[in-house]
């Protein structure tokens, strides 16, 4: 782990995220070091951490899979916005379990409608709940509800995600869904 740390701590950029992201392909039996360093929730390593493990995701996903569950397991815990981010882009770029279902609709949704959530977070927790929402369509009608109201206040980057999600719950519903959002 001391090797991984002292990477996070003397490298920092997208060059970096790969290098360790391809470190961590060859060795995946030390993915479970760097999620050790993200959940120690210290600045600035776990962040750092959380930032490499998206790269790690991005490149070989297939790595970072079966650690959904974990990522899942720990949200609640986690206070820092970027590692929520990190932990949210993975999990709704996955095929979320079943089994988490109900917990994801209620803590995106928490999320959604909350005031404190950083922009990006926000964005994370639509997508997880607009991916469980195909899934059980009766969930749309909720989501519609969170996005009339969040809409008037958001960010202009909020305001164009409702905008583009209401326009594929719209489709789904139409039945001419081309795109999975």
């Amino acid at each position: 782990m001391e090797e991984i740390e002292g990477f996070l701590e003397n490298s920092y950029g997208k060059v970096y995220a790969v290098g360790l992201a391809d470190f961590l392909a060859n060795q995946p039996e030390r993915i479970p070091e760097l999620l050790e360093i993200i959940l120690k929730d210290e600045e600035p390593l776990s962040r750092r951490g959380a930032w490499y493990f998206s790269t790690l995701f991005d490149k070989y996903p297939q790595l970072v899979i079966p650690y959904v569950d974990e990522l899942i397991a720990h949200l609640e815990k986690v206070k820092s916005q970027a590692i929520i981010r990190s932990f949210l882009r993975t999990i709704s770029r996955s095929n979320i379990p079943e089994q988490y279902h109900a917990y994801l609709i209620q803590y995106s949704a928490d999320i959604i409608i909350s005031i404190k959530s950083e922009i990006a977070v926000k964005a994370m927790a639509m997508d997880i709940f607009f991916q469980i929402a195909k899934i059980q369509p009766e969930l749309f009608t909720e989501l519609e509800y969170m996005i009339e109201f969040i809409y008037p206040e958001g960010s202009k980057g909020i305001q164009n995600k409702c905008r583009n999600m209401m326009k594929y719950i719209e489709k789904i519903r139409s039945g001419n869904s081309k795109r999975g959002y």
